[in-house]
């Protein structure tokens, strides 16, 4: 196995290190140990919501809800660009997973990660996940969306959208995503307020 790190650029904000990193963290450097939990930025629909991130999370503090955190690179993110993030997970080995890079990424203050929702609502909630645990967990997902928040879903393909508008939409007063797509994959957004001014 090489002992050299796997560097994934995701413009315009963040670079991504999985392996060794020596060297001095920066706050676009998200740094990731290499392991099974998902979401190493090499896949299509995390580095649409790294994006999404970058181009829509206020620019002044905010706290971000991670769905399905896996590896915590979407929270970390967040904690980049000046928020503090929860993830929670079923899955209490990529919990540890995602706090040690937490720890390497140097955010592990504005991050944390547990098996349990938390209480409360956020400025932005992200699930990158499948198509039938998005459905399911709709309600819940958006009864911790903040009333002016940003909700993004991704791990999406072309033939899911339709579904999983018609699930949110009645949740959302009707209001209708926009849809970014990379190859077969599609990330939907809403936001329910205007992007801050520059």
């Amino acid at each position: 196995m090489s002992d050299r790190p796997t560097l994934v650029e995701v413009p315009p904000r963040f670079r991504v290190v999985i392996g060794p990193w020596d060297a001095e963290v920066d706050e676009r450097t998200i740094v990731l140990c290499p392991g099974h939990a998902f979401g190493d930025g090499r896949h299509e629909s995390t580095r649409m919501c790294l994006q999404a991130l970058a181009s829509f999370a206020p620019r002044s503090g905010f706290r971000l809800f991670d769905v399905g955190c896996g590896t915590g690179i979407l929270s970390i993110g967040a904690a980049k660009l000046g928020g503090e993030a929860v993830g929670v997970d079923i899955d209490t080995a990529a919990i540890a997973v995602a706090a040690e890079n937490g720890r390497r990424s140097a955010v592990e203050g504005r991050v944390s990660f547990a098996t349990t929702w938390p209480n409360g609502t956020f400025d932005i909630v992200v699930a990158n996940i499948l198509r039938d645990v998005l459905a399911e967990l709709a309600p819940r997902i958006v009864a911790r969306l903040a009333p002016l928040g940003t909700l993004i879903l991704s791990g999406l393909v072309s033939t899911d959208v339709p579904e999983v508008v018609a699930r949110y939409a009645p949740l959302l007063a009707g209001r209708r995503p926009e849809i970014f797509e990379r190859d077969a994959w599609r990330t939907l957004v809403w936001r329910l307020t205007a992007r801050p001014s520059p």
